[in-house]
């Protein structure tokens, strides 16, 4: 979704659009002044739920330092890590021996060299005045499609505080819908309980 197709689904959801097309008026200025504020809010709700995980490459020459590395500045936009997850770029192969101090420094063994990428919960962007109206909103389409419905929750609450309401309850429920995506390391063993494979 859009930034412009999220702004035309909050205001055909406060009446204020008909078509398929924003109109920038009188009547829908107020709105869309405050909808860049709105969707932040939405999409730091919604991360909660949903966090969205990025990755970053740091390139790491043999016998380098340093071994420990701030992840808020290889990453501007690291909220946190639940923890050490890096693997080398060309294989996947997680790096054996890797460590996190307090939820943000990045320990590596000497062994770790070549191209890394490590993964981290990052924060969403910042929804501002100057958002192109063609730029996606860096949510998964599932949750992105509920930013609408809160923008409306919250500025539609002096017009219609019933409807706001009913928005608020729809956009609480869904996000309680939406499930956290695996990340890590996943292996599984498989074994026949009842002895016949």
């Amino acid at each position: 979704m859009t930034w412009g197709e999220a702004k035309l689904a909050a205001l055909q959801k406060m009446f204020a659009a008909s078509g398929a097309q924003i109109t920038e008026d009188e009547s829908t200025r107020e709105y869309l002044d405050a909808m860049p504020h709105a969707a932040s809010e939405a999409m730091l709700l919604l991360c909660s739920a949903r966090p969205l995980r990025k990755c970053v490459t740091l390139v790491r020459e043999t016998g380098t330092s340093p071994e420990c590395w701030d992840l808020a500045q290889l990453a501007p936009d690291f909220a946190s890590a639940d923890g050490a997850e890096v693997y080398c770029a060309d294989t996947h192969a997680p790096v054996a021996g890797a460590w996190l101090t307090a939820g943000q420094w990045l320990h590596l063994p000497p062994s770790a060299v070549g191209a890394l990428e490590i993964w981290y919960t990052a924060m969403p962007p910042r929804v501002t005045a100057d958002t192109a109206d063609d730029e996606t909103l860096p949510l998964d389409e599932d949750a992105a499609t509920l930013v609408p419905l809160y923008m409306a929750s919250e500025l539609y609450k002096d017009d219609d505080s019933a409807m706001a309401t009913m928005y608020r309850n729809e956009f609480e429920a869904a996000r309680a819908e939406l499930r956290v995506r695996a990340g890590g390391e996943e292996r599984g063993v498989w074994q026949s309980v009842s002895g016949w494979c």
